[in-house]
């Protein structure tokens, strides 16, 4: 990943939401390693839930995600969790459309599902399990 920096975005869909929080705080170490930027609902349930410092743009009702979405064509985002729900589609929820298509153009990791999540966040994290300061998780402990 050329260039990247060291910022994550982090959005989840209303449903899904609780599993990225209960992700951020199995490994709150990783994460506060990072910046961390979201859309209003996420950053502010995250904050609340784990107590690191998010950066909230705007809603995701009234554009947030697009804001995001344009970040990533900076060169500074390292990697986005976007924790979609398939089962209970909204239309007032982000839409994932556009990260496709910035991800796969600048080279960032894109995490959509728990799985997915799970293992972006053990690869953002290895620098930290070699100095023995983020201990593994499997997925059975993140749900």
């Amino acid at each position: 990943m050329s260039g990247a920096g060291k910022t994550l975005i982090l959005i989840a869909h209303s449903q899904r939401l609780p599993e990225l929080v209960k992700l951020i705080r199995k490994r709150q170490v990783v994460f506060a390693d990072y910046r961390l930027l979201a859309t209003l609902e996420t950053g502010a349930a995250i904050e609340a839930e784990t107590g690191l410092e998010v950066t909230s743009l705007f809603s995701g009702r009234t554009g947030g995600e697009i804001q995001l979405c344009g970040l990533i064509c900076t060169n500074s985002i390292r990697a986005v969790y976007f924790i979609r729900d398939l089962e209970n589609v909204r239309l007032d929820e982000p839409d994932i459309t556009p990260f496709y298509r910035a991800c796969d153009l600048n080279n960032v990791p894109l995490a959509t599902n728990l799985v997915g999540a799970v293992a972006l966040t053990h690869w953002l994290g290895r620098h930290l399990e070699r100095v023995g300061a983020a201990p593994g998780l499997d997925l059975a402990e993140a749900e």
